[in-house]
């Protein structure tokens, strides 16, 4: 029996390592998104209004980022507690700031996409494309999401340790 099914038995508790691997996971994907995000932003921000050509390597990046991004938040979220020894309020404002910090990024995209770009679009559209990189978008948007409520969550166990 792996060691994630044998959390997955369990009652959800804390696993510092695993917490911490699964937190990796997902900065790491987020980091990556924006990594792979921008050049595709600045061609948005540059182009209003163009269906810019289709490259699936890059849609299938994102993908995959988002399913491994998602994984670890679904698993965090089911099967372990934050793992705090600790209380501290300064940590937890930190923290609150950085996962309101942390969807910054995902916003401007938003913003840029549906204020910006697509109410300028006319022509020739690929409606294939246009729904791919739609759903594709909306997952990123997503777990960039998800990432900021589990950056507050990680915020929120400082304070409720404070209170204990």
């Amino acid at each position: 029996m792996s060691h994630l099914e044998t959390i997955a038995r369990a009652p959800r508790r804390p696993e510092p390592a695993l917490y911490l691997f699964l937190c990796f996971v997902q900065i790491a994907g987020a980091g990556l998104l924006v990594v792979y995000g921008l050049p595709m932003f600045n061609a948005l921000s540059q182009r209003l209004g163009e269906q810019l050509p289709g490259e699936s390597y890059a849609t299938a990046l994102i993908a995959a980022i988002v399913v491994s991004m998602q994984t670890a938040y679904w698993v965090r979220i089911k099967y372990l507690i934050v793992p705090i020894v600790g209380s501290s309020k300064i940590l937890n404002h930190v923290f609150l700031f950085l996962g309101r910090l942390s969807f910054l990024f995902g916003s401007a995209v938003f913003s840029l996409v549906f204020f910006r770009h697509l109410p300028e679009m006319s022509g020739h559209l690929d409606v294939a494309l246009l729904f791919k990189r739609g759903l594709v978008f909306t997952a990123a948007l997503f777990a960039l999401f998800c990432l900021s409520l589990e950056i507050e969550r990680l915020g929120h166990a400082f304070d409720v340790a404070a209170k204990k």
